[in-house]
């Protein structure tokens, strides 16, 4: 182990062990109510009952108002009204508040200008997951021809391969190269939810491999930068969307057996899905210039997190323009995989508890999602 990864290894031990006692005690070694922060961006605590409120933990994060700061150093903002006069503000960036081993995200210059919108857009837009619909289309039918009848995990053995091929497909990855980026792209998983939560220092080695895995398999190109993004956030996006409709699936036969007869059906699934468990809790973010939520002023270089606590009704704005252009092909992956399962096993039924996995607070990776797929049965 070098000198560099030692030194690696310990920020992101101190950077734990902070959320940690901050997380159990409200001033340092002083028991007392904790920072609900600090508690939801460690990662350790699960939302078994199926909410998606863990213990309690978004509540109490808007009960201490729309804007408060962290005894992490973070501006904590919440509530419809102070996310609306953030969202799509060009004075934010999303900027890791954890150590990283190998940087991924755009600089948080180059963030606010339009170019790399564009650039994802013309990557992962609505016109061009429009104009890949077909491929979209047989990559998913031939993810489903590769199951079979009986127990299958749906995140391992179906959402995660289907989306290493889609975004091959839609990033122009040499077929040659496919198998190289299935894996890079499994290496970066972690990557999102390591802005916020440090990761054990293997899977941060393993990360950081497979982001400069992807970094040369995209050199030379013109919009490398944007294609490295999808490849990171936008695949574990769309896995992750994927993921959660299915497991939205599994208790709702009826509209299993609609998929079949209406695959447009699949839309309204996602979108159900997207809105009852959004894709990104949290949005670890930096301010570039002076701004104000709720009355309360943001200083340049201030570090932001915008949480989303599910007590607005419905979607949350997403308060930087790059994360929305993520969505596209994921909402079109998942609109195609829905119906491609579906048309081929008529039988969609739990056979097991999900799991979600830790040190993932923005996120909330499924990463098992036991299930049995079946033909129609007789009598």
């Amino acid at each position: 182990m070098t000198a560099a990864t030692h030194a690696l290894g310990r920020e992101l031990q101190l950077v734990h062990a902070a959320q940690w006692l901050y997380a159990i005690n409200g001033e340092p070694f002083v028991p007392g109510e904790g920072d609900p922060y600090a508690r939801l961006v460690r990662g350790f605590d699960s939302d078994e009952d199926g909410t998606d409120d863990a213990g309690g933990i978004l509540a109490s994060v808007a009960e201490r108002g729309p804007v408060w700061r962290s005894r992490l150093d973070t501006w904590v903002v919440t509530g419809p009204t102070a996310l609306r006069e953030l969202s799509g503000s060009r004075e934010l960036a999303v900027s890791a508040a954890v150590p990283q081993a190998e940087a991924w995200l755009p600089d948080p210059a180059r963030q606010r200008s339009t170019a790399l919108v564009r650039d994802l857009a013309r990557r992962g837009g609505t016109r061009a997951v429009r104009g890949h619909a077909g491929t979209l289309r047989e990559q998913a039918t031939q993810a489903a021809a590769l199951l079979g009848p009986g127990p299958v995990d749906l995140m391992a053995d179906f959402a995660e391969p289907l989306t290493a091929a889609v975004y091959a497909v839609l990033l122009d990855v040499p077929q040659e190269r496919h198998a190289a980026f299935a894996a890079a792209v499994a290496a970066t998983a972690p990557a999102v939810d390591a802005l916020l939560c440090p990761q054990t220092l293997e899977v941060t080695r393993r990360l950081a491999a497979g982001v400069r895995e992807l970094r040369e398999l995209f050199a030379g190109r013109d919009r490398a930068e944007a294609d490295l993004l999808l490849a990171v956030a936008g695949a574990r996006a769309a896995a992750d969307l994927l993921g959660n409709a299915l497991h939205t699936l599994l208790g709702r036969p009826r509209e299993w057996a609609q998929l079949r007869s209406d695959p447009g059906h699949a839309a309204r699934v996602v979108e159900e899905a997207q809105r009852d468990r959004p894709l990104w809790r949290a949005h670890p973010l930096v301010a570039l210039a002076p701004a104000e939520a709720a009355g309360t002023r943001i200083e340049t270089g201030d570090t932001v997190t915008v949480v989303t606590t599910g007590t607005g009704g419905g979607p949350a704005p997403l308060p930087v323009r790059a994360c929305a252009a993520l969505l596209p092909a994921a909402r079109a992956q998942a609109e195609q995989a829905l119906p491609a399962l579906a048309a081929r096993f008529p039988l969609l039924r739990p056979d097991g508890d999900p799991v979600r996995l830790r040190r993932a607070p923005l996120t909330r990776r499924l990463v098992r999602l036991p299930a049995r797929l079946g033909e129609e049965e007789t009598r």
